[in-house]
């Protein structure tokens, strides 16, 4: 009987052992500093990215990036992990970041292009700089067909300003990456201002009287438009 209650006090301090320190290590996900004592990590984790649901090869140079992080707020890309994009609003998918332009450490062309994301929380904290989250893909640049100003019309007050980017097409319909050397912009009548006049992308700044304006922008032999609706500012 003696020998009995021994073995049950003995299984309780073993169940009690398993609650306060097995239990809580899974519960609190803590981190063992330099001096010995337990941290709580700060900022959103590293959490990972695939390119375009993990296929081998892509055509498109803007493709869909699958994107998870805990405690995000905003998210960042890059082609080398050192190079970074503007911060945007953290989201699970995006498709904004062209992996082969030469832009934000990628390489321009054809080739194994790798793609980085980092993440900050509304705090200002960065996921680990150590643990970037990454994933590479091969990417095969088919030929320029035609080009297009995103967007394609907009409507602004008067004496406001407004980004406007090119982008390019195959056959297809796979974005290309342009050459940024390679690209000018124009405004109809000198109304309104353009900065700058050459690169992938440009701002028009608005005159003082309202109307319907167009901007154009040429790549080699290739054309495309854009309008914009100046109105009053109410």
């Amino acid at each position: 009987m003696k020998r009995q209650k021994e073995i049950i006090a003995l299984v309780f301090i073993l169940i009690l052992f398993s609650i306060l320190f097995i239990g809580c290590e899974n519960i609190i996900p803590n981190s063992l500093s330099d001096s010995g004592i337990f941290t709580i990590p700060i900022g959103p984790i590293s959490g990972w990215i695939v390119v375009e649901n993990g296929i081998e090869t892509i055509k498109d140079c803007t493709p869909v990036l699958s994107i998870y992080s805990e405690g995000a707020a905003y998210m960042s890309f890059s082609g080398d992990g050192e190079n970074w994009t503007n911060w945007v609003d953290y989201d699970d998918s995006y498709e904004e970041f062209n992996i082969a332009n030469g832009l934000n450490g990628t390489e321009f062309g054809s080739g194994t292009r790798y793609v980085y994301v980092r993440f900050k929380d509304e705090d200002g904290n960065l996921s680990p700089s150590e643990e970037l989250a990454w994933d590479a893909v091969n990417y095969e640049m088919g030929e320029l067909f035609s080009i297009k100003i995103l967007p394609q019309e907009a409507t602004i007050s008067v004496n406001s300003s407004y980004l406007f980017t090119l982008h390019g097409y195959d056959l297809k319909l796979n974005e290309v990456p342009l050459e940024s050397s390679k690209i000018n912009w124009s405004k109809s009548c000198g109304v309104g201002e353009l900065s700058p006049t050459t690169g992938l992308f440009t701002t028009y700044t608005a005159p003082s009287i309202p109307g319907k304006r167009n901007i154009t922008a040429h790549h080699n032999n290739l054309r495309t438009g854009a309008v914009i609706n100046v109105i009053e500012d109410n």
